[in-house]
């Protein structure tokens, strides 16, 4: 029975290996496209100034609240990537900590760091 157990430890753990290999990835492109739409964003946001320079501007201020969310999300999927991968950021500084520093406060700013 011991082998056959090995075994199953072995896949589990293949498994489990690319399984999370295809959320990265995914992740990834997933940032890739938000930050291509953030460039087509501005892009946008030049046309619609250059067509009307004197205008109010409520179409230009529209985009840029949509370029606001779109940075949140890609925010937020770094955060997912580096939880994945086993390393913890400060919100504060941005400071990259690995699994192992297992204090509650960043080394570099003191600001908390979450969990």
């Amino acid at each position: 029975m011991g082998l056959f157990d090995k075994v199953n430890q072995v896949s589990r753990s293949v498994s489990e290996s690319s399984k999370n290999a295809a959320e990265t990835s995914n992740l990834k492109k997933k940032i890739a496209y938000e930050q291509e739409r953030i460039q087509e964003q501005l892009q946008e946001i030049g046309r619609l100034f250059y067509e009307n320079p004197d205008g109010d501007h409520k179409a230009e201020l529209e985009v840029c609240a949509d370029i606001d969310d779109r940075k949140r999300r890609i925010e937020s999927m770094r955060s997912d990537l580096s939880s994945m991968k086993g390393v913890r950021v400060c919100s504060k500084c941005g400071a990259r900590f690995d699994e192992k520093y297992s204090f509650a406060f960043c080394g570099q700013c003191g600001a908390k760091l979450e969990d």
